[in-house]
C-alpha cells in the first residue's frame, strides 16, 4: 500500500522544494502524511469546482499546481471560498499537495513540457535564479554490499545524468585496515592487519542532494567507519530559473508558429502581437503569467515570446524591442506540465495499485 509520504518523496524528487520562491505556499496543505492512498487526482487549479470533482471521484489526495492556501487561515468555516474548500477536503478525507514555482523551474517541469509541445529545442532557462554544482562521491564497499549502497544513493538523488538514473562506475581493489580495540569491525579482528577485496563506487550528485545521499550511503553501508571522498567537479552547474529560450528546427513565419501553438495547446482564442509574416527561429516561453519577463526574452535573442496573462504596456514595450508576443493563456500553458506529471506518476507507481487521473 502506498501512503502520502511515499507520494511526496517522488513529487519532491521531481520538483525539489528548495526551487520554490521563498513566499510560495507549496507542499502538503491539507491532510495526514501517513495516510494510505489508492486514488490520486492531478490538476492545475484548486478552484471549488476542481475540489468538488476530486471529492466526487473519491480521490485520497489532490496534487495541484496552484496553491489553495496563500495566507495563514484565521478560521476554517464556510465564511470564505478558501476556508470552505479546506473544510470540504477535511470532511472528505482528501489531502491536498501543491507544487507551484518549484515545478515551474524544475527540469522536466511546466516550462520544459511546454517547450516540447511547441517544438522548441536546445532550451536553457530564461532567468537564472539558482545554480546547483556537481560533485563526485567515491565510496569503498565490500562486494556483497555494492548493490544495496548504490541503490540507496540513487534513490536519494545520486547518479542522475540527463534522462538516466542510477548511473555509477566501480573498480575493484584491495582495502587494508587495522581495527583498534574499541572498533566494531564488520570484517576482521582487533589489532590485526586486514586486507579485503572491495569496490570503489563512484556516483555524480548535485549539491542540493549531497547531504541526503551521504546520509543514505552511510546508513546502508556495512562498515562502522565508512571511507568516502567528495570532489567538486568542473562540470557546468545546473541552472534553475523561470521560462525557457530555445530554437525551432527550422524557420517559420510568425503566423505559422501561432497556428502551431493554437493547435498544440488546444487554445480557442490565443492572442498574437507582431508582424505575422516575419520569419522566426528563436522562441522564448514561460508557462502561466510571465508577462513581466519580456525584457529577458528580448535580451536572450528571442523572436517571439509565448506566455499568458500579458499586460497592455508589457506588450507595447516588447514590440518596441522587436519581440513578438503570443498570449496562449495562463491555464493553457500550464496544463501540459500537469498532464505530463500525471503520466510520470503512473510510470513511477506502476504495479502498486495506485490510480492516478488528471482532472480539470
Amino acid at each position: 500500500m502506498v501512503n502520502i509520504t511515499d507520494l511526496i518523496f517522488e513529487l519532491e524528487s521531481i520538483a525539489p522544494p528548495e526551487l520554490a520562491d521563498a513566499d510560495d505556499r507549496i507542499g502538503l496543505q491539507v491532510g495526514d502524511r501517513n495516510a494510505d492512498i489508492q486514488k490520486v487526482c492531478v490538476s492545475v487549479d484548486t478552484s471549488s469546482s476542481v475540489i468538488n470533482l476530486a471529492i466526487e471521484k473519491e480521490a485520497d489526495i489532490l496534487v495541484a499546481h496552484h496553491p489553495l492556501i496563500y495566507n495563514p487561515l484565521q478560521t476554517v468555516t464556510t465564511s470564505s471560498p478558501v476556508s470552505e474548500s479546506v473544510a470540504k477536503l477535511i470532511r472528505a478525507n482528501t489531502a491536498l499537495f501543491v507544487m507551484h514555482t518549484n515545478y515551474d523551474t524544475a527540469p522536466g517541469g511546466v516550462n520544459d513540457v511546454l517547450a516540447a509541445r511547441l517544438g522548441v529545442f536546445d532550451t536553457t532557462p530564461l532567468t537564472n535564479r539558482r545554480q546547483d554544482k556537481f560533485y563526485k562521491i567515491a565510496v569503498f564497499i565490500p562486494d556483497e554490499a555494492v548493490e544495496r549502497v548504490r541503490n540507496a544513493m540513487a534513490d536519494a538523488g545520486a547518479g542522475r545524468i540527463g534522462q538516466y538514473t542510477h548511473c555509477s562506475f566501480r573498480t575493484p581493489g584491495i582495502g587494508s585496515f587495522v581495527p583498534l580495540s574499541a572498533a566494531q569491525p564488520y570484517i576482521g579482528t582487533a589489532d590485526k592487519l586486514e586486507e579485503v577485496e572491495e569496490y570503489r563506487l563512484e556516483m555524480i550528485c548535485t549539491g542540493s542532494w549531497l547531504e541526503g545521499v551521504i546520509e543514505e550511503m552511510i546508513d546502508k553501508h556495512p562498515y562502522d567507519e565508512v571511507a568516502y571522498d567528495v570532489y567538486e567537479l568542473a562540470n557546468e552547474p545546473i541552472v534553475y530559473g523561470y521560462g525557457r529560450i530555445g530554437k525551432l528546427e527550422k524557420e517559420v513565419t510568425l503566423s505559422e508558429f501561432f497556428d502551431r501553438t493554437k493547435t498544440a495547446l488546444d487554445v480557442r482564442f490565443p492572442k498574437l502581437f507582431g508582424d505575422s509574416t516575419r520569419l522566426i527561429k528563436n522562441v522564448a516561453l514561460c508557462g502561466g503569467g510571465g508577462s513581466s519577463l519580456f525584457q529577458e526574452a528580448a535580451s536572450a535573442g528571442a523572436d517571439v515570446y509565448v506566455t499568458g496573462d500579458t499586460k497592455h504596456h508589457d506588450v507595447l514595450n516588447a514590440l518596441d524591442l522587436n519581440l513578438a508576443i503570443i498570449d496562449a493563456g495562463h491555464f493553457e500553458t500550464e496544463k501540459p506540465g500537469m498532464m505530463a506529471l500525471t503520466q510520470r506518476l503512473k510510470t513511477i507507481f506502476t504495479g502498486n495499485g495506485l490510480e492516478i487521473e488528471y482532472i480539470e
